[in-house]
């Protein structure tokens, strides 16, 4: 806010005389106000108000204090913009028709270019207070007059308008210049403060926005423990709208001792706690900061939080444990694939236990995925667990977690297993027949009950979760062999899916599974016939695992866009036709082709190829030889 002070009487006139020779300079009229002075139009007039509405509102009030001094039949009073326009005049209806008869009205523009020296036009000029007397104005209109104007500033000093008093010249005391350049100031004090309170409104609401707008849970507690604000989230995890100015003790299990938050902050970071409110029992992690003044006294405390499944989920997202295979992901035709798939869809309908059975690579993952994905549990997090990669004695930990302090070595604070992990979701106990035999007993127990307890805990944490086990060993043989306990197979195996080898699904499913992987790795590359050969006579005891390795590799090797068998480099296996069949040239002829069609699953196209004959010729043998060809659905 700028600080102005009164010119001198010497000062004064200097200023009046400049103003003077610049007036006629101008080519004031010294006799009348000019029919042309620039002047806004109603629609003009009304937008420069609404722009200045905020400064006419303070102004107005200390028009009217200012007529508890002076009298509005003797003295008009009014606000000029920082253009130079007259956007409000006050006095009574008889001076102001006196004033309008020398142009000084609303919308009218007073400065020095369009009325010469006035009190208004100079204060404009030279943005100090200005008091003018009779013919100090250049105007003879103005004469008898005596004007005082200060100037009001904003931000920055800038100029916002000026402030004009008027009457005539022996009604005006020699202090009135002062008088107005006070009000002029206390203008500027109140349109500051006002725009202090507005941005603190601002702030306000603008903080209170990111509160509610937080994704985690908020509630500031006082000094009375008592709850004074909590966020959307807050109540959103807490099934409550209506928690403020209630005491924090009604969140029984959130125990908060303010002056310990005072003096150890540290310690209430990423606290657990199970909150009973109502007929909710809420997992939560927690934290509580204290609210400190100015003067670093306890004013309350702050607790962000968070629900359990809510952290389980972000985890999952950001360890790149999701689901993101459906049933739509797994491609085959094979009538053995075709039925692993339908009674996965089923089981996906249940809650019962999955038992997964297939070779390393077969896609047993994929299947749990898929059931995952398509079952009431979707929304939930998908936790998988290699139960034979990881070493016997972290095993328990892995799964069940263990609490701050359990043994040596442990994380401060304590660690979520992965069964907790899994909470309204699906956990997948990958490779469960390398599950050490001791596990076996405690993973039956949680089973049976539904509960697990951490490692160094005496609580039992109820878990909802769905089971998925998969494995590729023979669980009967491993029974056996006492390598695996026999009422955790009955437990397991409620539904049993047992996925087929690769080559057991036919050409067709490696060709299907072929061009896939081709596809996805190299849009623009094709297979060759020999390549195609090669892949469909190859045994694959890597399954689908193995044949995408398999492409991948040959990808990296291929420059010309069709994948050749060379660049697979896979064993060539070929039919010894002296060795396999014997008879008449007519019988061995029948027998090949029999034998290749089965192991085409009767792929005519397939078959014609590794033949070397046409399609043409093939059907044309079938049918001499009457080979039977399986009816088509």
């Amino acid at each position: 806010m700028k600080k102005v002070s009164i010119l001198t009487s010497e000062q004064m006139k200097q200023e009046i005389l400049l103003s003077h020779i610049r007036s006629e300079r101008y080519g004031i009229s010294r006799e009348e106000r000019s029919p042309n002075q620039k002047r806004l139009s109603p629609a003009a007039l009304q937008k420069r108000r609404f722009v200045c509405r905020d400064l006419l509102d303070v102004v107005s009030g200390y028009i009217e204090e200012f007529y508890d001094l002076l009298s509005p039949e003797r003295f008009m009073i009014a606000f000029v913009d920082r253009d130079g326009y007259i956007l409000h005049l006050a006095g009574s209806d008889r001076l102001k028709a006196e004033f309008a008869e020398r142009n000084c009205a609303p919308g009218y523009c007073w400065t020095e270019r369009n009325v010469g020296t006035t009190a208004i036009s100079l204060c404009l000029k030279k943005q100090v207070s200005i008091q003018l007397n009779d013919k100090e104005h250049y105007c003879i209109k103005a004469h008898g007059f005596t004007s005082c104007a200060a100037p009001i500033f904003g931000h920055e000093d800038s100029l916002q308008g000026v402030l004009v008093v008027s009457g005539s010249n022996d009604l005006v005391h020699p202090h009135t210049l002062i008088m107005v350049t006070s009000a002029a100031r206390s203008i500027e004090k109140h349109m500051c403060l006002l725009q202090q309170n507005r941005e603190m409104s601002f702030y306000t609401g603008f903080l209170d926005r990111v509160v509610e707008s937080a994704e985690t849970g908020l509630i500031a507690i006082d000094s009375d423990l008592r709850i004074w604000k909590s966020n959307r989230k807050a109540n959103e995890i807490l099934k409550d709208g209506h928690l403020e100015n209630k005491p924090v003790s009604i969140l029984k299990g959130l125990e908060i001792d303010l002056d310990h938050i005072y003096s150890q902050p540290s310690v209430w970071r990423e606290k657990e706690c199970n909150i009973k409110y109502g007929n909710q029992d809420i997992h939560v992690i927690f934290s509580a900061q204290p609210i400190l003044s100015e003067k670093r006294e306890l004013m309350g405390a702050v607790v962000v939080f968070e629900d359990v499944g809510n952290i389980r989920k972000l985890a999952e997202r950001f360890s790149g444990t999701g689901a993101y295979f459906t049933f739509d992901h797994l491609i085959g035709q094979s009538p053995s694939f075709l039925d692993a798939i339908s009674l996965a869809k089923k089981a996906a309908q249940s809650t019962s236990t999955v038992l997964l059975l297939g070779e390393t690579g077969t896609g047993k993952e994929l299947f749990a995925q898929a059931i995952h994905n398509a079952g009431a549990c979707s929304g939930g997090p998908f936790v998988p667990i290699n139960c034979g990669a990881i070493p016997g004695e972290l095993m328990e930990s892995e799964l069940f977690g263990y609490v701050d302090g359990a043994f040596t070595g442990a994380i401060k604070g304590g660690k979520v297993g992965k069964f907790e992990l899994a909470h309204g979701g699906t956990i997948l106990l990958d490779e469960i027949g390398d599950m050490p035999h001791d596990m076996q007993v405690k993973l039956l127990r949680v089973l049976q009950t539904g509960e697990v307890q951490r490692i160094g805990s005496n609580k039992m944490v109820k878990v909802n979760t769905r089971i998925i086990a998969s494995t590729h060993v023979n669980l009967e043989k491993a029974i056996e062999h006492n390598r695996f306990r026999k009422d955790l197979y009955y437990r397991l195996n409620i539904i049993t899916i047992k996925i087929p080898r690769l080559k057991e699904r036919g050409p067709r499913d490696i060709m299907a599974l072929a061009d896939y992987f081709v596809k996805k790795n190299n849009p623009v590359c094709q297979l060759s016939m020999g390549a195609m050969d090669a892949l469909t006579a190859y045994d694959w005891p890597g399954n689908a695992r193995e044949l995408e390795n398999t492409i991948q590799r040959s990808l990296h090797l291929c420059d010309s866009g069709i994948l050749e068998e060379g660049h697979l480099g896979l064993p060539v296996k070929r039919i010894n036709s002296t060795a396999s069949f014997t008879g008449s040239l007519h019988e061995m002829e029948k027998r090949l082709i029999s034998a290749t069609l089965e192991d085409t699953s009767f792929n005519m196209a397939l078959t014609a190829r590794k033949l070397g004959i046409s399609r043409a010729t093939l059907y044309r043998k079938v049918k001499t030889h009457k080979i039977d060809m399986p009816v088509k659905n």
